[in-house]
């Protein structure tokens, strides 16, 4: 077979093929060593190929054995090939840039066999076979699992020493869920379970898509794909990730649940725990002198704790990758078992009142609970437990069941609290070998004395919050309106008929699943709240669309896209939120904007080509007209908005009384050029004509900042309370060329949270996600209400192209999430308009314009920070701030005034060392789940900025009290590189202040690095370094560095 490139020949091979087209041609997957790593192009090219457990691949280039790759699966761990693609993104306009062979998610429906050479070795038994199976994009929908033997395989069986020709019909991959089998994403060589000790090694080569079977031993007819060819398929249970969450092989009448130290946390990650309420009660393992493996609940007075099963983290796709107890992603279904039984040792003082008792919860949502079993009479051995010695308990899963719920999706195991009225020590309980099987184990029991107790919770109209994610938000609901406020439900995928007469803030819309909602309206209704659980569309049809409301509320699951893009014509949409915050229900202010918890949030205008135009001369005070570099701009438009930043020069900004030390006080000459005319030269805009005289100069050389949208969401004057877009969770968050306008309530003000807590008087459910919440204190400036945030974010966020427009404090904010904040201009963020929170970031932070207006305290971190625990952090007056080294920090442009510094970095290691690198699509591997510490203590000399991220290319012409403000980047004492800042053009405009300035640092390496004084006879210091720990600051050099018209070079302790 003639060889081509197998990128570029595999995609027209496929698309071939799916037209209808005959193909000669085998599709290779794996042949040499070349298909082992992505190919394409950018930065994934030459990334392995391999998935799950630990895969290497072997070249024999040159010798006359073939390339092949070896997978060793574990007990948690299956292995293999990927075909997915690797490099997808904002930075590749959607395109993919980079995947593995054939092409991303092929379809292998359109070859009649997948056939490869193999070998395998293990500890092989009826239960535990050789197998494989392949997995789907999206839905993750697996296969069934095919046994590599029998007809499949040349001889019957794999083993060691030979290899042998595998022929797998495609079909008989092929699942009632997934019977076309395309968009193929892996293809795995599973393990064998927990069971196993020894699991499964394969040696694989020659892996091939075919329509000509390869001759083996046995005839290829096709046989069931189980372990008996006569047998059915197996279709196995959907997966987010069946590499590392194997199906476990129980017997027919036990079912382990948990064994030892191994089941304390998720498969795939051992800092997930599996217990509840693992750190309020200190739950952990032990071993005992017998060598029996147990864990402790002491439980409080206020909750109980016990085991999580199903699925414990989700991806953006919804795919469960960490899952406890069933381990596959699945809450278990004791539905159809008999019993569950465990070891079990207690202390306590127990009363008539207080007993060791113990309860399961699940059944969706709300959750269901199930009946209250006291450990004792015919339920344990004796019929009672004791301190000293193991007992069995043996309860049967019809004393557990009620009305409402039979124990399916059964979420969690709780050893129960005795209460607060329980005045004694409350119980203590230690577990051992808990399990479910269908046959009785015999007790040494005597009568029982009493049935099960029945779960009754509270009216749940007492209840006011359910938590989600990290925190507290708000019940919703038709009966928990205030009269005459009135929901109105979309039937038929049509936004249901609310009357236009309806008073402001009593009409609420809600999206139901399954729903399909386009609303391309613009009427005068002002809604109280819309939410979301199927699907919202807002996008024009043959008009501008408007839309009021205080609250859109997107649940889990739920869909929200607001676009422009669907629409061919110039139609806008225009989203006011208008509302009141209620402190009595919704005291930590989370609603009044658009909240995502956990759904799918995509806003998209039209692509603004130009949002940072060159001004070619000065425009003057006076005039109208403003001169525009050639080429700068070609798509400006009559009506059009532009903001020229203040460029006055001299300002005494280092002076501890600014801005009140100004003879002649301190105005922003910040402005608006709404466009009237605009003049052509070729293809591109040479001039524009402002609808009103300029009020102050603009230098030559400065940039005006392109903020017109397509798609304006902003806080209507009218509202009582600003608006703020957040998301947390899964799900998606993707907010492209919008214009975000007078959003974010937080202000730079000392953070002053509000403080609540449960009411443990009241019970709605044992696993604890509802409650009435107590308010004990009433704060007045809320944490984290900006402008855009992603809070806690597990999908892939991207900030691109946006108008970002007068925040109170921070702009696009980051926290804990990784998201793409690339190409916005940010104007008048007056804590900071950039704000990277938890030093955990990782996403790239690329070609924004950020305008300063001279906001903020105008203080550095340290003043807040110990007494605030770290939380209230750029607050001062920033462009960009980070708290880490971990983003790719390039390409940015600042200019106007800043409070403190256009660039900051605060990495002080107080209160991050355990923070954890979120299991978020895109994160480099090498980072993902890992704290702080482990990731510093990975790199040989340190974590530095060019480690992982780097700080590169940025410039800023403005006026700052320091243009790169440096704090707490510790260094090895043999340190001979530090931390690089590269490409760095800082021109200060002030009177006064600093170029570079840092703080408890030792060393740092300037690549290429520009600072200048922008004014005559200015007192300004180019590098400025402050409590150096006993060491001078040492910077040095690599390529061009200038530091020049400044009054002096090096200061401090430089």
């Amino acid at each position: 077979m003639m060889k081509v490139p197998a990128f570029a020949f595999t995609l027209l091979l496929y698309a071939n093929r799916q037209n209808g087209f005959v193909q000669a041609d085998d599709a290779v997957i794996f042949e040499t060593i070349g298909d082992a790593y992505a190919q394409g192009q950018g930065e994934k090219v030459g990334t392995p190929c391999s998935t799950g457990g630990t895969v290497s691949f072997v070249d024999n280039t040159g010798n006359a054995e073939a390339d092949y790759m070896t997978i060793t699966t574990t007990k948690w761990h299956s292995g293999g090939y990927r075909m997915s693609c690797l490099d997808k993104g904002a930075h590749t306009g959607w395109a993919c840039w980079a995947a593995c062979q054939p092409a991303p998610y092929p379809n292998f429906s359109g070859w009649s066999y997948l056939t490869f050479e193999a070998k395998a070795w293990g500890t092989f038994d009826a239960n535990c076979q050789p197998t494989i199976a392949i997995v789907k994009k999206w839905p993750a929908y697996p296969s069934n699992v095919i046994a590599l033997k029998g007809s499949y395989v040349d001889g019957g069986s794999l083993n060691e020493m030979d290899w042998k020709t595998v022929v797998i019909p495609t079909d008989d991959f092929a699942t009632d869920d997934w019977p076309n089998l395309d968009q193929v994403k892996d293809i795995y060589f599973r393990s064998c379970g927990t069971d196993y000790s020894v699991n499964p090694t394969y040696q694989i080569r020659g892996l091939k898509l075919t329509d000509v079977a390869p001759a083996i031993a046995a005839a290829p007819i096709t046989p069931a794909p189980t372990d008996a060819p006569t047998s059915t398929p197996t279709t196995a249970q959907p997966t987010g990730v069946p590499s590392s969450s194997p199906t476990m092989s129980p017997t027919d009448d036990y079912w382990a649940v948990w064994e030892s130290p191994d089941d304390n946390h998720t498969r795939e990650n051992p800092n997930k725990t599996c217990f509840a309420q693992k750190e309020r009660l200190n739950i952990d393992s032990s071993t005992d002198a017998d060598s029996t493996d147990y864990f402790t609940v002491q439980v409080d007075p206020w909750v109980g704790g016990g085991l999580l099963f199903g699925c414990q983290q989700k991806d953006s796709n919804y795919n469960c990758i960490e899952s406890c107890y069933g381990w596959d992603g699945s809450s278990p279904d004791w539905s159809d078992k008999g019993f569950l039984t465990f070891l079990a040792k207690v202390e306590g003082d127990f009363t008539e009142m207080c007993q060791p008792a113990i309860s399961l919860t699940g059944g969706g949502w709300p959750r269901l609970g199930s009946n209250k079993i006291e450990l004792n009479d015919a339920y344990v051995d004796q019929g009672y437990l004791v301190s000293d010695e193991w007992r069995r308990v043996m309860i049967p899963m019809a004393d557990l069941k009620t009305a409402e719920w039979n124990l399916n999706n059964v979420y969690g195991l709780y050893f129960n609290s005795c209460g607060t009225d329980h005045s004694g020590a409350q119980p203590k309980y230690k577990i051992s070998a808990i399990a479910v099987t269908n046959t009785a184990i015999e007790l040494m029991t005597h009568p029982p004395s009493s049935s099960p107790t029945e779960y009754v919770t509270d009216d749940l109209l007492l209840a006011t919050h359910r938590f989600y994610n990290r925190d507290w938000y708000p019940l919703v609901g038709a009966d928990r309106e205030p009269a005459g406020n009135v929901w109105y439900v979309a039937e038929d995928d049509t936004w249901p008929a609310v009357p236009s007469t309806s008073l402001p803030h009593t009409a609420t819309v809600l999206i139901p699943e399954g729903q399909h909602v386009v609303y391309s309206q613009a009427d005068t209704v002002v809604y109280d709240k819309i939410v979301v659980k199927g699907s919202l569309t807002i996008l024009p049809a043959s008009a501008d669309v408007t839309l009021t409301v205080g609250t859109i509320l997107v649940e889990e699951g739920g869909v929200l896209d607001i676009l422009t893009t669907a629409d061919p014509s110039s139609h806008t949409v225009t989203i006011n939120i208008d509302g009141a915050l209620d402190p009595n229900i919704d005291p930590e202010e989370q609603y009044i904007g658009i909240v995502v918890l956990g759904g799918e949030l995509t806003i998209e205008g039209n692509p603004v080509e130009d949002s940072m135009i060159k001004l070619a001369q000065t425009a003057t005070a006076g005039s109208q007209t403003i001169e525009l570099e050639t080429g700068s701009s070609s798509d400006l438009q009559v009506g059009d908005e532009l903001i020229l930043p203040d460029t006055q020069t001299g300002l005494a900004v280092g002076h501890w009384n600014f801005p009140n030390n100004e003879p002649n006080g301190y105005t922003d000459q910040t402005e608006s050029c709404v466009v009237s005319d605009v003049a052509v030269s070729g293809e591109t805009v040479s001039s524009v004509m402002c609808q009103a005289s300029l009020l102050y100069d603009h230098t030559a050389g400065s940039h005006a900042g392109h903020v017109t949208r397509s798609i304006t969401i902003k806080t209507s004057p009218s509202s009582a309370d600003r608006g703020h877009i957040l998301h947390t969770g899964v799900g998606k968050f993707h907010v492209k060329n919008a214009r975000l306008e007078q959003l974010g309530r937080t202000t730079i003000d000392m953070i002053d949270s509000t403080v609540m807590s449960p009411n443990t008087s009241l019970k709605f459910g044992q696993d604890g996600l509802t409650q009435q919440m107590l308010v004990s204190h009433k704060g007045t400036n809320q944490i984290a209400r900006y402008a855009l945030h992603a809070h806690h974010s597990l999908a892939e966020g991207v900030f691109d192209g946006n108008a970002m427009l007068y925040s109170p404090r921070d702009g696009c904010v980051a926290h804990n999430s990784r998201v793409h904040i690339i190409n916005n201009v940010i104007l008048g963020a007056d804590g900071t308009g950039i704000f990277l929170e938890d030093a955990t970031e990782t996403g790239p932070v690329t070609n924004n314009y950020i305008i300063g207006t001279g906001g903020g305290s105008r203080g550095g971190d340290d003043g807040r920070f110990s007494s605030q625990a770290g939380k209230d952090m750029a607050h001062g007056g920033f462009g960009i701030w980070s708290r880490g080294k971990l983003a790719p920090i390039m390409n940015n442009h600042c200019e106007g005034h800043f409070g403190v510094a256009p660039y900051s970095f605060f990495v002080h290691p107080l209160f991050l060392d355990d923070k954890v690198v979120p299991h978020v699509p895109g994160t480099n591997p090498s980072l993902a789940g890992k704290t702080l510490r482990e990731i510093s203590n990975d790199l040989q000399g340190g974590l530095h900025l060019q480690s992982y991220g780097g700080f590169i290319n940025n410039t800023a012409v403005a006026t700052f009290q320091i243009g790169i403000d440096l704090s707490y980047f510790s260094s090895n004492i043999d340190e001979l590189i530090g931390s690089k800042i590269e490409g760095a053009y800082i021109r200060n405009l002030a009177l006064n202040g600093r170029g570079i300035s840092t703080i408890h640092s030792k060393i740092f390496t300037l690549v290429d690095v520009t600072i200048e004084g922008g004014v005559v006879g200015n007192t300004m210091t180019g590098i400025w370094c402050n409590n150096c720990n006993e060491c001078e600051l040492e910077t040095p050099f690599m390529g061009n560095v200038v530091i020049e018209d400044v009054a002096v070079v090096r200061g401090g302790n430089c």
